[in-house]
């Protein structure tokens, strides 16, 4: 019996609940102060568009472009990408990741390398999306999939369709993670 009452009332109080919604009852002063917060939110791309305009940019020619070879493939402009920091000494870096950590351990051990390398590597793949993103904006619809090789010899490899120049380049890294650091990037186009 009580299971019976208890099953009607949450009935009843599911059916309330998806009776008719309610009507707007705003007056048109609210929903133009609605418009006007909404064009001034600096999370909104209508926003952010309106405002760029306004200042003269010109949103539909990025600035971050490719190289346009001759032959129409698109070339990495590394001087677009490039940070200006200076490499780091990497024996006398200070790294964020504690090298008695289990995670340099069981690195080191997995690639047969030095808790030093395993350490290295570590650190250089966890910055590794800086640089990653900075490519695929001048990639456009040439991207195809990245790789990190593992090991000493870590490097970032990114796959492209064959309308991309192959290429290889060092980047440095400039965020406080991984700062000085070298990762090695190759453009490998499908053949």
């Amino acid at each position: 019996m009580k299971l019976s009452i208890l099953t009607l009332t949450l009935s009843a109080c599911l059916l309330i609940g998806c009776s008719k919604p309610a009507e707007p009852t705003q007056s048109s002063d609210s929903a133009d102060t609605a418009d006007n917060i909404e064009s001034h939110n600096p999370h909104s791309i209508e926003a952010l568009t309106d405002t760029l305009k306004a200042d003269g940019v010109d949103i539909d020619s990025p600035e971050i472009q490719p190289i346009i070879t001759a032959d129409g493939k698109i070339q990495i402009n590394w001087r677009l990408i490039d940070t200006n920091t200076q490499k780091a000494d990497i024996n006398s870096y200070q790294y964020p990741i504690d090298i008695r950590s289990q995670a340099v351990q069981n690195y080191a051990k997995a690639y047969n390398i030095s808790d030093q390398q395993a350490q290295h590597s570590i650190v250089v793949s966890m910055a590794a999306p800086e640089a990653l993103g900075k490519i695929l904006d001048q990639l456009e619809d040439g991207y195809k999939g990245h790789e990190l090789t593992d090991g000493a010899d870590m490097k970032l490899i990114i796959h492209t369709k064959d309308n991309v120049v192959a290429d290889k380049h060092e980047y440095v890294f400039a965020d406080k993670f991984g700062e000085g650091l070298v990762l090695p990037i190759e453009i490998r186009p499908a053949k």
